[in-house]
């Protein structure tokens, strides 16, 4: 499998990271985590910035105003997220995309992708399970019953949108509900990551509408969102790698750069093995479910465990390594970290799926 990127592709990643340099800067990072003054101001102008560059109907098809690309392609910019920690609701907004452009009929494709594709509606999913965990067999929302259910972690928007939400239902399959929907509504609940925002859903009484091909594409679309929870973690642990090298060449101790230190050369070394060479995994599991290859979900859930783990690894090992400034709320660090342990929870643990894949 050729994994050297093309040009269509480096310029594409590129225009992502210019912008997110301009405008996910350090800077807004904190403010949107101490939720300062205009946060929600600043997380709807980056959207809308992001939006209007094409990233949000990347996986969009061109007939409906978006760009037609694959899950390859989102998972590279995807990564670029991860490493800027951007706070977007990237991955849930291209998994409904997704799940409608696959599983959804030409009435539903008509009515939501246009709006999915410029940004002005922002999608997401409720995959959540208990038994088995965050699978399509343990989904219980009724398709096309009025019933009462809660929908636990589904990601939202942290500032005020239209929200569609792709929903897992019972027997398997994929459904339609939004928030203002009477009998719907939202719970906001805490996150560890300051960049992301959950929220609880109640249905009572309300319709979720079924999406005729979900049963077919439930296992794609979780295969998915495994695959980019995974390019964020590769994303995330080269930044985390780069920081630390930044930091070894500047920071002074006995008159010397930290970095001819022997014990942090050994240091950066370790965390310089968990970065780069795990991109292939990240890569291979995403071109894998793009083409649903045999064997695709196993290869999304083992890159997504492998990541996450060592995004962990890394982010706790970078924070070590610039000593008590590290464990600071002005060091960059700690979003980095609270990141990987968001994305090392949601869509099944390292733990959980290794037992599913044993």
């Amino acid at each position: 499998m050729n994994y050297l990127l093309n040009e269509d592709q480096l310029a594409f990643q590129e225009t992502a990271q210019k912008f997110l340099a301009t405008h996910a800067n350090s800077a807004l990072l904190h403010r949107i985590a101490d939720r300062s003054d205009g946060w929600q101001d600043s997380l709807a102008n980056l959207w809308q910035g992001f939006a209007e560059l094409g990233f949000a109907g990347l996986l969009v098809p061109e007939e409906y105003g978006g760009i037609g690309l694959d899950l390859f392609d989102a998972a590279l910019i995807g990564e670029t997220l991860g490493a800027a920690a951007a706070p977007l609701p990237f991955i849930g907004h291209q998994l409904a995309c997704l799940a409608i452009a696959r599983a959804g009929n030409p009435e539903q494709k008509a009515k939501w992708l246009p709006g999915l594709a410029d940004g002005s509606l922002i999608g997401t999913v409720a995959l959540h399970a208990e038994t088995p965990a965050w699978q399509p067999a343990g989904w219980q929302a009724d398709p096309g019953t009025a019933g009462q259910h809660t929908l636990r972690f589904v990601p939202v928007p942290g500032h005020n949108a239209p929200t569609l939400i792709v929903v897992g239902t019972a027997g398997g399959g994929l459904g339609l509900v939004t928030p203002d929907t009477d009998g719907v509504s939202r719970r906001d609940t805490p996150c560890i990551d300051p960049a992301a925002f959950l929220a609880e859903i109640d249905i009572d009484q309300a319709q979720v509408e079924p999406l005729p091909g979900g049963i077919e594409h439930a296992a794609g679309l979780l295969a998915a969102g495994r695959a980019l929870v995974a390019a964020d973690a590769c994303g995330g642990t080269i930044r985390c790698v780069e920081l630390a090298v930044e930091y070894a060449q500047v920071r002074e101790q006995f008159g010397v750069q930290i970095g001819q230190f022997q014990a942090v050369k050994h240091q950066i070394a370790d965390i310089a093995l968990e970065g780069e060479p795990n991109r292939p995994l990240c890569w291979h599991a995403a071109q894998t479910t793009a083409n649903q290859d045999p064997g695709f979900s196993r290869h999304a859930a083992l890159a997504k465990a492998h990541l996450s783990d060592a995004y962990l690894r890394t982010a706790r090992r970078t924070i070590e390594l610039h000593g008590g400034f590290g464990y600071t709320w002005e060091a960059d660090l700690h979003l980095y970290l609270k990141r990987a342990m968001f994305g090392s929870a949601w869509l099944g643990s390292a733990t959980q799926l290794r037992r599913e894949l044993a």
